[in-house]
């Protein structure tokens, strides 16, 4: 093995490996993105513990392999108990960390994006009211996470012929909002909608928690999520799984 790393990780999801091993994907503050064996986790007689499951915050020992990390030692920093017991809170998770591995590539830390999802992670925590699919948290923590990876929606013009006009499509393949002029093949799209992803963008996480889930928040999140596959050629099986698109 290669010289051990410290770093403190946001465990995004986990698979099993063999008969008594998981491979977890991780999102560190100090790597980025990166996947680790966790060896003997699912034995019963397991040190591990809960520590390593998905959507909690760890200090990690790793060592690096040809492919894969190796977990030695992990302690843990979060739990988040409630949202454990919350059914649309363990989707909302789900559904925010599964995008974060899709939008993020290997081992380049983005401490913006590590943060972001702790904070995600904190106020869902806290509870959200409805589902998760319409959800302004959720909303939020997906518009926020584009915007980190350099794919943001345009919302102020036309995302095809850059006018001011009325919006009345989403448009996944031309970036966002547009016009009545170019809406193609767009998506129609109501006002109501509109006005969810600009809420969304513009406020933070903290205060979107607290305003109620609505069909607007659900048009403008598969809307979201159209975006979300058109750049990363992937749809985000959590948000399919919960009948978000």
């Amino acid at each position: 093995m290669g010289r051990a790393e410290k770093a403190r990780a946001v465990v995004l999801s986990s698979r099993p490996l063999g008969e008594a091993d998981r491979i977890v994907r991780l999102f560190t503050r100090e790597l980025g993105r990166v996947d680790a064996v966790v060896k003997g986790v699912r034995k019963t007689t397991s040190r591990w513990g809960g520590r390593l499951e998905p959507f909690n915050v760890c200090d990690l020992v790793l060592h690096p392999g040809r492919s894969l990390y190796t977990v030695t030692q992990a302690q843990l920093v979060d739990v988040f108990l409630r949202l454990r017991a919350d059914r649309e809170g363990l989707t909302a998770a789900a559904i925010v960390c599964e995008a974060a591995a899709g939008l993020t590539p290997d081992h380049e830390p983005e401490e913006r994006v590590f943060a972001l999802l702790r904070n995600t992670l904190r106020e869902l925590d806290n509870g959200i009211s409805g589902r998760a699919v319409q959800s302004p948290l959720v909303l939020g923590a997906l518009l926020k996470l584009l915007y980190e990876a350099g794919y943001l929606p345009v919302l102020d013009h036309c995302a095809a012929c850059g006018s001011g006009g009325r919006a009345l499509g989403f448009s996944a393949a031309r970036g966002g909002l547009v016009c009545g002029d170019c809406v193609g093949e767009a998506v129609p799209i109501t006002p109501e909608a509109i006005e969810a992803l600009a809420d969304a963008l513009s406020r933070p996480l903290a205060e979107l928690r607290g305003e109620p889930a609505s069909d607007a928040i659900g048009e403008a999140l598969r809307d979201v999520h159209q975006l979300y596959a058109y750049h990363t050629g992937s749809r985000l099986r959590a948000l399919r799984i919960a009948g978000g698109g």
